[in-house]
């Protein structure tokens, strides 16, 4: 009885262990992209990746493993195909599709029981993926939609900048809003009197602020006369005669000019001190009157 048992245990560690070792060695693919029913397929330029449990980049076996491999399309159309095995990923194969597929439509791709690996064991059973491609019409929807969107945000952040910039320019060049104290009544509540009171007050308020900003910056502008500067040289208003500075020199005009000034006014003393102020060539009626 106990030999009995021994057998039986020996035979199903065996068995398990056989089962174990088959199932390790069957090839089987592990992922794909898209995945089996997957959707938002890019129609263009798209390729599905497949994802082996072995390596099965064999170069003996591509030429045979090229005919394990069929898209088709919506109506059941054969779609052309490029097999392709990644050297440093020797467990992916790439299945490129070499047209554009149809927006929203359904793609589904067939791989044959046959398709064997680098260690010859075979794929046993055939495997499909099915898969969906975008919808190109409503991308485009979307984006333009989008763009649109934009758009507007753009010009509304635009004459928004520029209402700013034209108001700051008004207050800086002192003009003033028109204010219509109708439409600002019906909006506050306030009667009208109150809003021109109120608007006259603060334009008075504008306008004698403008006034001394000016003045201010009028004094500012003014250069202050014989002012020091930091080189020691002195800053005057406008040109000045050489005598102002502290010089006795003079020209020869100028000083012809004085000397005969002076005589004049000698000779203009004398007359005074002698009873008239006459010439004394003086010719006339005022002449012959006095003889």
């Amino acid at each position: 009885m106990r030999r009995l048992g021994i057998v039986a245990v020996t035979f199903l560690l065996t068995m398990l262990l056989e089962t174990a070792m088959c199932f390790a060695g069957a090839l089987n693919i592990v992922n794909s992209y898209p995945h089996d029913g997957g959707t938002g397929f890019q129609p263009v330029n798209c390729a599905v990746k497949l994802y082996f449990n072995q390596d099965v980049s064999d170069k003996g076996n591509i030429e045979a493993n090229l005919e394990c491999f069929k898209i088709t399309g919506p109506e059941n159309e054969v779609q052309p195909i490029q097999v392709l095995y990644d050297s440093k990923d020797t467990s992916m194969v790439l299945v490129v599709l070499k047209d554009t597929l149809e927006s929203d439509s359904e793609y589904r791709l067939t791989i044959s029981g046959d398709f064997m690996a680098t260690s010859g064991d075979i794929l046993e059973f055939d495997k499909e993926i099915t898969f969906r491609t975008r919808n190109l019409s409503t991308d485009s929807k979307i984006s333009m939609a989008m763009m649109a969107v934009m758009f507007v945000g753009i010009l509304f952040f635009s004459s928004r900048q520029m209402k700013r910039q034209v108001q700051k320019a008004e207050r800086e060049s002192g003009r003033e809003e028109k204010v219509n104290p109708y439409k600002v009544s019906k909006k506050t509540g306030k009667s009208v009197s109150e809003i021109v009171e109120k608007t006259e007050k603060e334009r008075r308020k504008k306008a004698a602020a403008e006034a001394k900003r000016r003045r201010e910056a009028a004094a500012k502008a003014e250069p202050e006369e014989d002012e020091a500067e930091d080189n020691g040289n002195k800053r005057v208003k406008g040109p000045r005669p050489i005598s102002a500075g502290g010089s006795t020199y003079k020209s020869g005009k100028k000083a012809k000019a004085e000397a005969k000034a002076r005589r004049k006014a000698a000779e203009l003393a004398a007359a005074r001190a002698a009873g008239t102020t006459k010439p004394k060539k003086q010719q006339g009626k005022s002449k012959k009157k006095k003889k």
